[in-house]
């Protein structure tokens, strides 16, 4: 009967944690424990299989990726959860085109004051160091425009301000590991800038530390020219 019941509460704690039933806080950590486990069973599940064949030529391909992501409000001291997508479209070997979109979460109670909403996109120009081969660091930097809402106190009355449309500056570090020609694995930081004024008393800051990992696309749209070398070819992988 005891050892029912345990199994029962350690059931139902389990259920309450992964669902979030808990705080708002615990939904950053869980989307990084989940990301970085599907990061970690992609790369062991890649590492088994035989040597795959990528794009020699990066030129013309497209890479794409969506998940879950969790950032870091520096001045809120808050932690925060997004639905995250981007773009990187690769018009040379060394330069790619990108575009990302964030859409967040509740980032706070609906009693506290400070940032309700923090959606943004973000456009811009990643340079990628080596040529092409499975490993590919990259840099960028990615101006944008955040759509957020805020609210804060008028004599102790809690109010929120409408959708304001802020601009944002960001860089970014990242790396992918291509697999084949159809996936790849990445991981990616990006730092934020902004600030919103609207109707709030005082400006407040949008500094931010946004983390992305897990499993992405690359596809070719285009075929270079006869000049450039398309042809995909086989890698090893110990390199």
């Amino acid at each position: 009967m005891e050892t029912t019941k345990i199994n029962h509460i350690t059931t139902q704690t389990l259920f309450d944690f992964i669902t979030h039933k808990h705080t708002c806080k615990q939904q950053p950590l869980v989307i990084t424990s989940i990301r970085v486990l599907l990061l970690l069973f992609s790369v062991l599940a890649f590492n088994h299989l035989p040597a795959q064949k990528i794009w020699e030529e990066r030129k013309g391909c497209v890479r794409v990726q969506g998940n879950l992501a969790p950032g870091y409000l520096f001045k809120q001291k808050i932690a925060t959860a997004y639905v995250n997508s981007d773009i990187d479209l690769f018009f040379d070997n060394h330069v790619s085109f990108t575009g990302t979109a964030w859409y967040s979460f509740a980032l706070n109670r609906k009693i506290e004051t400070g940032v309700k909403a923090n959606h943004a996109i973000f456009w811009g120009l990643n340079y990628h160091f080596l040529k092409p081969s499975r490993w590919d660091p990259y840099i960028g930097f990615t101006p944008g425009l955040g759509i957020v809402q805020a609210a804060y106190k008028d004599n102790d009355i809690l109010r929120r301000t409408k959708y304001t449309a802020v601009p944002l500056v960001s860089a970014s570090v990242g790396c992918n590991y291509y697999v084949g020609w159809v996936f790849n694995v990445f991981v990616k930081m990006q730092a934020v800038t902004g600030q919103i004024f609207s109707t709030l008393p005082a400006p407040v800051r949008l500094d931010e530390l946004k983390i992305m990992a897990g499993l992405g696309w690359n596809l070719r749209l285009w075929k270079p020219k006869h000049k450039d070398n398309y042809m995909p070819v086989l890698v090893d992988r110990s390199l």
